[in-house]
């Protein structure tokens, strides 16, 4: 018994470096997607706010635009900050409690991400939001306040890698969730015959 509970401590430590690799890859793929959403937004932002971003003209909008490219060069950063969180992340769990590790946290949903990572990509958007929202080119038609960040209102949509990467993790973490589903109920078996050994030794 012994034995099988290593046995399955193994195959979750190898179950866990595959997800940590599709993590790694997601993340990537962030922050190329992260920095053409925010050079796309701030020129909807422009195209949708024509009166204004001609009255405030070059002088006006050289220092915006600086902010904006300012922002892209940052954007690694910023998917540092928002996306690799561990509390994002289930596998990076210590525990081995199964109920820890729930099946299908990470399921797409049409073309948008789990909602466990939405949010937290929305986020990765909200100093856009106040360079747009400071200079009267974007409202809260587009964003809300919420206790600790502005957030784009409206769904994200995912790139087909993003998609890709999240389906396998997807997988992979059901993968692990049964593992450590296998691994709880061979402990408790373990520490039942552990106790039975105790009693019978008297």
């Amino acid at each position: 018994m012994a034995r099988d509970v290593k046995e399955k401590l193994f195959e979750i430590d190898s179950k866990k470096i595959e997800l940590g690799f599709l993590q790694q890859q997601f993340l990537i793929e962030c922050k190329r997607f992260t920095a053409q959403n925010i050079e796309g937004k701030a020129r909807e932002a422009i195209s949708s706010s024509p009166k204004k971003a001609i009255a405030l003209g070059i002088k006006g909008l050289k220092p915006i635009k600086n902010q904006v490219a300012e922002l892209i060069n940052t954007v690694s950063d910023i998917i540092e900050r928002n996306i690799n969180n561990s509390e994002l992340w289930l596998h990076n769990k210590e525990t081995l409690i199964a109920k820890d590790f729930p099946v299908n946290s990470y399921s797409l949903t049409k073309n948008h991400g789990p909602d466990i990572l939405e949010t937290a990509l929305k986020k990765t958007l909200s100093p856009l939001g106040k360079i747009l929202i400071s200079h009267g080119l974007d409202t809260d038609k587009n964003w809300e306040e919420t206790s600790d960040k502005l957030l784009y209102r409206h769904s994200i949509n995912w790139t087909q890698e993003m998609n890709r990467c999240i389906e396998q993790y997807n997988d992979r973490f059901n993968e692990l969730s049964k593992l450590v589903a296998e691994y709880e109920s061979l402990s408790i078996q373990s520490a039942g015959n552990d106790a039975l050994d105790l009693w019978d030794s008297i």
